[in-house]
């Protein structure tokens, strides 16, 4: 039985992610000052290499999770 899912929650923020992306695209299209330069580089430019670490802190804490409910199903797992 699973306790915890995390994969959803990575499928959303990377869909989310993807969006932000495409809605950025299209505003950089109408709104290109310096402003916007700043907005981008202050706010939106580091977000891929961020959600890249998340992504992989979280594949590891699923692995993490999983290997722990194998081994409360099963005690004798654990020696």
């Amino acid at each position: 039985m699973r306790h915890c899912d995390l994969i959803s929650g990575l499928g959303r923020l990377k869909h989310s992610a993807a969006q932000l992306r495409d809605a950025w695209l299209t505003a950089k299209s109408y709104w290109s000052d310096q402003v916007s330069r700043d907005f981008e580089k202050n706010h939106l430019q580091h977000l891929p290499a961020e959600i890249t670490l998340a992504v992989a802190a979280v594949q590891e804490l699923t692995d993490l999770l999983e290997q722990a409910e194998k081994e409360l199903e099963d005690p004798q797992s654990a020696e």
